[in-house]
């Protein structure tokens, strides 16, 4: 296989082996071979006695490296990507396999021998969970040959650390003699956090990381590390799903729902979604945690083909925060409620859990005032451009949140206005109004752009943003939830469940039976999920909405990006049943009149409809100008 930018060139090409390349040049090695007549990347991927070309065939140029780099299970691992997401093996396999660097090559590596303590294993911490034990015994016990493997889906509990808990299923198989276990996590935080909790394994020398801001040498190093058997676990963020562990038993997906685990280049894979087909292809176990319950991994249970790990009644009873929303009569009651940043309820909830420990409060946005809109008809204030205005500051100058431009001189396209308001408040504004509410106490604010990992057990307030929550050991004295509407009013299909996810993640940073203040109408299922601590009902009942509406994941979709003629082509090729929706306007800020259409399949055709869009798409881009249609499949903004 090559290393081809376009479709038609996704394909298998036969090239002669010379004698001084034949010990070098195995399945899996990376070669240089001519083609068009320039010198292109690739990978032997078969290696035969005879091609299917009738002529002579070009010879390889050389071999890159001293060893195979795309394992057999890699290969099939890739190939399988690619064919489930309608894309290119060379797109996937960017990802799988970092570019070389030749002094990391010379680095020697020891076998990871290394066997964890079984006393410190800390299994018993999954007693607090339904089907926890079996499942920490499942991963106790060596698998037998043929045995299938153990996939699970689970609901992290309140007040505990997920990190402990990853950390105990990962010594479950670590205390045996062999093995490898892979932990995907959203962010580099989330991987620090995993390191210090397998410090053991890390100071041992057993233990690898793969994260995105590793430098080229550094992260060669440790995936040929990991490659050679130098590591018994691999730490590391959404490309990690792909690490050449070669006897891997278990892997860890930690907030399935989280943006960070989907690629955002073509062809679009989410970590979840590779680390399901691995466990399908190699038999290894899967459990893909979070801090609520993911509408896919819902259906997963459903399906029975991964088992429901939930917190216990009596951990529930011992542990889950006391969650308070604040309802319509609430607003009646507090006059000032509209207006104010935070409501009475939540005020009240916050100065008497200073008097014992600090107090979390979770807000949407970052920034200032990051929308705002018109003062007279409530119109969005845009740029020239497009963008959003908003603030950065107190008495700042009005700016573009997408090209930057400053916007002193606004006025209303549609009424002709020139005064302008808040329509969203951000993290340092929040901050800034809580500091005047509460004076004399600390606040310490955490977002995408400063991030605090930890916070002291004394009384305080912190304001962050979702997944930039600071930790607490002791747990927080009061968790409030702000701008919970806005959350759930995003035109998005998975806003309810994203939204969700978020407050749970909030949530389970209270102390044990903690109050936690959701701004948000009790009536609400989202909110009722909070309440009652059942994320698996919101998403059981999210399935059978979307299964009765023909949505994903009850049903399969891809994106068509394109002009509308194309797209109509490119969908009257399928011979699969399908549904179009659109065209309509796309969603996209690069090219406002590129339009978008929906194909829509039931699940039993999902092969089918991803196979043949890879044909059209590769059939189309041979032709000469063609006009390109961009193909995602299970897209999220919708």
């Amino acid at each position: 296989m090559i290393d081809a930018q376009v479709p038609h060139l996704d394909r298998v090409f036969d090239y002669a082996v010379p004698d001084a390349l034949s010990d070098g040049a195995v399945v899996g090695a990376r070669v240089r071979v001519r083609f068009a007549g320039r010198l292109v990347d690739g990978f032997v991927v078969a290696r035969l006695a005879a091609g299917d070309h009738a002529g002579g065939l070009k010879p390889l140029e050389r071999v890159i490296g001293v060893e195979p780099v795309l394992t057999a299970a890699t290969l099939a691992l890739v190939a399988e990507v690619a064919e489930r997401q309608a894309g290119t093996f060379s797109d996937v396999v960017r990802a799988a396999v970092p570019p070389r660097h030749g002094r990391a090559e010379g680095v020697r590596v020891e076998p990871a021998l290394w066997v964890a303590d079984p006393a410190g294993v800390g299994a018993e911490r999954w007693d607090a969970y339904d089907n926890g034990p079996a499942l920490t015994q499942r991963l106790s016990t060596a698998s037998a040959a043929g045995s299938s493997a153990t996939r699970a889906a689970w609901s992290a509990a309140p007040a505990t650390s997920w990190v402990a808990d990853v950390a105990a299923l990962a010594r479950c198989v670590l205390a045996q003699p062999q093995g490898g276990v892979i932990i995907v996590v959203p962010d580099a935080a989330d991987v620090d956090r995993c390191l210090v909790e397998l410090a053991d394994a890390r100071e041992a020398g057993a233990l690898a990381t793969l994260t995105a801001d590793q430098g080229p040498e550094r992260r060669y190093r440790e995936f040929l590390r990991i490659l050679r058997g130098g590591a018994r676990v691999v730490v590391g963020t959404r490309g990690s799903v792909f690490a050449p562990m070669p006897d891997l038993r278990l892997i860890v997906v930690w907030d399935d729902g989280d943006d960070a685990l989907a690629d955002p280049q073509a062809p679009y894979w989410n970590a979840r979604d590779v680390a399901a087909l691995r466990s399908h292809l190699s038999g290894c176990d899967l459990v893909v945690g979070s801090p609520a319950r993911s509408v896919v991994t819902q259906q997963w249970c459903e399906s029975g083909w991964a088992r429901s790990v939930v917190p216990s009644r009596a951990t529930l009873a011992e542990r889950a925060p006391a969650v308070r929303a604040i309802a319509a009569e609430d607003a009646a009651r507090d006059a000032a409620a509209a207006a104010a940043r935070i409501p009475h309820t939540a005020w009240e909830a916050a100065s008497v859990a200073l008097r014992t420990g600090p107090v979390l409060v979770q807000v949407a946005r970052r920034g200032y005032l990051p929308v705002l809109s018109c003062q007279s008809c409530r119109e969005v204030a845009r740029c020239s451009c497009g963008g959003p205005l908003g603030l950065g500051a107190a008495g700042a100058v009005p700016h573009c949140t997408w090209c930057g431009a400053l916007a002193a001189a606004w006025t209303c396209p549609s009424c002709g206005g020139h005064r302008l308001r808040a329509v969203s408040v951000g993290a340092e504004r929040t901050a800034e109004e809580i500091g005047r509410a509460f004076p004399g106490v600390p606040v310490i604010s955490s977002h995408g752009g400063h991030m605090v990992s930890r916070v002291p057990d004394e009384p305080g307030i912190v304001v962050a943003t979702p997944g930039a929550e600071p930790a607490c050991d002791a747990g927080y004295a009061a968790v409030l939830i702000l701008d919970a509407r806005a959350q759930l009013q995003r035109p998005y299909l998975d806003a309810p469940e994203d939204a969700t996810r978020r407050w749970f993640a909030a949530a389970r940073l209270a102390a044990p039976r903690a109050r936690v203040i959701v701004t948000a109408d009790n009536a609400l299922a989202p909110v009722q999920s909070l309440v009652r601590w059942d994320a698996p009902w919101l998403a059981a009942r999210e399935l059978r909405e979307r299964a009765t509406a023909g949505l994903p994941p009850a049903t399969r979709m891809a994106a068509l990006l394109g002009e509308p003629t194309d797209i109509q082509e490119v969908a009257d090729a399928l011979s699969v049943p399908h549904r179009l929706l659109g065209p309509v306007p796309a969603p996209d800020r690069a090219d406002p009149h590129r339009q978008r259409g929906l194909v829509v399949v039931d699940r039993e055709h999902a092969l089918d409809l991803s196979r043949q869009l890879r044909a059209v798409t590769a059939t189309r881009s041979a032709r000469a100008k063609t006009r390109p249609v961009h193909v995602r499949m299970d897209p999220r903004d919708i």
